[in-house]
């Protein structure tokens, strides 16, 4: 419980240190990144409000990098390179899973256009699938990485914005245990 407490203070501090000015041009700035990807025509489609909302933003991601840094070095120097973290889940039903699943196809038609990697698509029994990577011109960063998902139960959509490496990857399977990323063997020229 006190963990909880000293956690919602420094939030508090946090939000009494940024003004509005600042939060607006970094949300004009984010919106301008590579990585980001703007999903409100999706959201407009599903039903009410998500089941589940996650807004990681830099100034909090700061602030748990900072908190795990003695703990885990790798993840920190990971996370203190993300600029936001979006999850958003939406209760969803047969007869608007096509709808969505339309409006998928139109944001995945944008981020083709805007050279984002398609790296898995399924259609497999009425769930629409599609995970999407903004590689740096370079090939040695990802700059954002969007997740749509459009199934039977639920919409789900994910935009991670940032500055990713392979070895990040590798990094975070080890510091969460997945064993997909975990061994994960990035080779740089």
């Amino acid at each position: 419980m006190k963990a909880v407490n000293v956690l919602i203070g420094a939030l508090a501090l946090v939000a009494t240190m940024v003004t509005t000015d600042s939060l607006l041009a970094a949300e004009s700035a984010i919106e301008n990144h590579p990585g980001y990807v703007d999903f409100s025509s999706l959201t407009a489609l599903t039903d009410g409000e998500p089941t589940v909302e996650i807004s990681l933003k830099a100034p909090l991601l700061s602030m748990v990098t900072n908190l795990i840094r003695a703990e885990d070095e790798e993840a920190a120097d990971f996370i203190s390179r993300l600029l936001r973290v979006t999850v958003n889940v939406f209760d969803s039903d047969l007869s608007s899973v096509e709808a969505i699943a339309e409006s998928m196809e139109a944001i995945s038609d944008d981020l083709d256009r805007q050279g984002w990697e398609r790296v898995v698509r399924v259609r497999e029994d009425g769930d629409h699938v599609d995970i999407y990577v903004r590689m740096s011109p370079d090939a040695e960063v990802i700059h954002g990485l969007a997740v749509m998902v459009a199934g039977r139960t639920e919409t789900v959509l994910v935009n991670i914005v940032g500055d990713i490496s392979g070895n990040d990857l590798a990094a975070l399977g080890r510091r969460f245990d997945i064993d997909q990323l975990e061994h994960l063997d990035v080779q740089t020229d």
